[in-house]
């Protein structure tokens, strides 16, 4: 080879490796060892024992190229030299020690405000790399949460940026004065310069009472006096004019890139490498996102996040998990990622308008044609899709609305999405029946028991199969229109004494978000699942302890007096034991059965749990270990004369 050739080949191959690494954008990564072996040097199956990364990786991305065009205030970012606007985000893997015995999939968690979550042993024991990428870039960094760390924007001559921002506030308390922290800066500390309101509830007149009054504690802070007449749920309302507002839509281009350059490439622009290429690159990717980050998933997918740069599919499969019909509101020159519209709470903020499912539709409340996969169905960047939903999200997230057309009609899903509703379960499920009393705090009834990260734990291994294996996951278990979802007025639940039933749920409006707060416009319709005699939702997964029930098991519950009373409470469920006895049920006027009625003994109330559970293993909706302690459960547990369950 002549010496001209020599030159020509290495600048080849420099342009080869430099293509390698620029398409995932990722220009270097520092994801040290810090911890080896993790999780108490516990060994998982054939996995055997993990352990931590953790670090920053830092990537750019390119204003002109289309797929960023918008992200909003991307133009008005800082530009390095290469007129790429920079960012930050803290990464997080468990990998095994032997990385011989991982499976070559990444399962990518994304974290909700910043948080991790605990690691899944089922996950861990079959030899997956748990990967968790920053994304939030409102959230001040940690040494132990993951976040994103993003610029921002700023005017031609490097000014400020300011513009309206508004702030909701429920403080559930009785406090006289209160602290509030908020999102941006405020580009002007004069009293003029914010404008506070209160009301009753989210359609109620916002009022300025004489005696309700605020003052600036700093530049992101005010403490407002709260009026007479208004309990501890009133909604606040601080509109301001705020200043550096914060690219936060690249906190989604920092999660695509970071996932690319470990799916596809051995080391970074310096040469660092790719701390899951050591036995091979990996083979799948899928992500879970869970409440607000289901919720990221979603608008992830939609704003055409799961494409790299250089055409690739980013995710082969997502499972958004109780996010019921929303989006975020990130990507937005004053976002606030953290909000999520609630029957009482944060109606005024973007993210829960159309388009709501994963089917191209045309809506007659907006006039719009749109679909979570419009942008992924245009490049070829779909994945296969796992959405589930807990009861709470048809009452309080409008979950009806990812099954339904804008007027309740049935639609068609895409063949690449399954969709489960777990009945019987509040958002985030509670900590399992027989584990302990569970409590009301701010709600009327007694919280919701019954689990649902066992349902979703096997959903998402189905997910796995499905994308790694090509094996068929479950049928689609989410009632719809003409087919177990109602409107809530037709909802016949049982009067039970002690406990009020209004059909409470969270509605929907167009909302027009150019003024502030928003005009609202013409209504969606929002169903709920339909109930039994006891009040238990009929369709759907339902668990065990639904199936064999010791009480009524909900998707909603109300906030009590004091707090906003009749109000939905916070995606809380209910949970409203059954009667011990008859003779207990007739004196109170209970119109369910009791315990007495349903079990004679102790033995056949455990077959009646088993039963459920081996159907639900069958039926791959559940692992057999978790069904396995399902029963154990039920097994251990006795009831009182309330009905309520304790452990032996």
């Amino acid at each position: 080879m002549t010496r001209v050739s020599r030159a020509l080949f290495a600048a080849a191959v420099a342009v080869f490796l430099w293509a390698g690494i620029a398409p995932a954008q990722i220009t270097r990564i520092d994801l040290p060892v810090v911890e080896s072996p993790a999780l108490g040097g516990e060994s998982f199956g054939e996995a055997g024992r993990y352990e931590r990364l953790r670090g920053l990786v830092t990537g750019e991305v390119d204003p002109e190229d289309p797929r960023h065009r918008h992200i909003v205030n991307l133009d008005r970012a800082p530009r390095n030299g290469r007129g790429r606007v920079e960012y930050r985000t803290t990464v997080e893997i468990y990998r095994p020690v032997d990385m011989s015995r991982w499976n070559g999939a990444i399962y990518h968690t994304v974290p909700n405000r910043g948080g991790a979550g605990a690691a899944e042993p089922a996950l861990l024991e079959r030899g997956f790399a748990l990967v968790r990428v920053g994304w939030q870039g409102d959230i001040a960094p940690t040494g132990t949460n993951i976040v994103a760390r993003l610029p921002v924007a700023t005017g031609a001559d490097g000014a400020p940026l300011t513009g309206p921002a508004l702030e909701e506030m429920i403080f559930d308390d009785d406090a006289p004065r209160s602290r509030y922290r908020l999102t941006y800066p405020t580009a002007s500390r004069d009293s003029a310069g914010g404008m506070l309101s209160v009301r009753t509830s989210q359609t109620a007149k916002r009022q300025a009472p004489p005696d309700l009054a605020w003052t600036w504690i700093g530049d992101t802070e005010i403490e407002v006096t709260r009026p007479a007449g208004f309990d501890g749920g009133a909604i606040y309302e601080f509109i301001y004019q705020a200043k550096d507002p914060i690219v936060l839509g690249l906190g989604f281009a920092a999660v695509r890139d970071a996932i690319s350059f470990l799916r596809h490439e051995a080391a970074d622009a310096a040469g660092a490498p790719n701390p899951l290429a050591v036995t091979g690159l990996p083979r799948t990717a899928i992500s879970i996102g869970i409440s607000q980050s289901g919720r990221m998933l979603r608008d992830f997918l939609y704003q055409g996040f799961n494409e790299d740069v250089a055409g690739r599919i980013v995710f082969d499969g997502i499972h958004p998990n109780i996010a019921g019909s929303r989006k975020t509101f990130t990507n937005y020159p004053f976002g606030q990622p953290g909000r999520w519209q609630k029957q009482h709470e944060d109606h005024v903020y973007p993210g829960d308008q159309f388009p709501f499912t994963y089917t191209t539709l045309t809506d007659p409340v907006s006039g719009r044609t749109d679909g979570l996969q419009e942008r992924c169905a245009a490049s070829g960047t779909c994945p296969r899709i796992i959405h589930s939903d807990s009861e709470a999200e048809l009452w309080q997230a409008r979950a009806s609305l990812v099954v339904t057309d804008p007027e309740g009609g049935p639609i068609e899903l895409p063949d690449n999405v399954r969709v489960y509703l777990l009945a019987g379960t509040q958002h985030g499920g509670g900590p399992g029946v027989h584990t302990g009393p569970p409590s009301a705090g701010l709600c009327q009834n007694l919280s919701n028991p019954i689990a649902l990260g066992q349902v979703r734990l096997a959903l998402s291994l189905a997910l796995y199969d499905w994308v790694a294996r090509g094996a068929a996951p479950p049928k689609s278990r989410f009632p719809t229109s003409g087919d177990g979802l109602v409107p809530a007025a037709a909802v016949d639940f049982p009067a039970v004494p002690g406990v009020t039933w209004t059909g409470s749920h969270n509605p929907l409006r167009l909302a027009d978000h150019r003024s502030l707060p928003p005009m609202r416009g013409d209504a969606y319709t929002v169903l709920v699942g339909r109930t039994d005699a006891d009040g238990n939702m009929i369709d759907g997964v339902r668990h065990p302890n639904l199936v064999a029930p010791i009480g009524t098991f909900t998707g909603w519950n109300l906030r009590r007096t004091g707090f906003a009373e009749g109000a939905q409470c916070r995606g809380a469920g209910s949970f409203i034991p059954f009667a011990a006895t008859r003779a207990d049920r007739r004196s109170s006027g209970d119109p369910r059965l009791s315990l007495e009625e349903r079990y004679p003994d102790h033995a056949s109330y455990v077959r009646a749990v088993r039963g459920a559970a081996q159907a639900l293993v069958r039926d791959r909706l559940l692992l057999r270990r978790d069904a396995d302690e399902i029963v154990a459960l039920a097994r251990g547990s006795r009831t009182r004369a309330a009905g309520t369950v304790h452990r032996d």
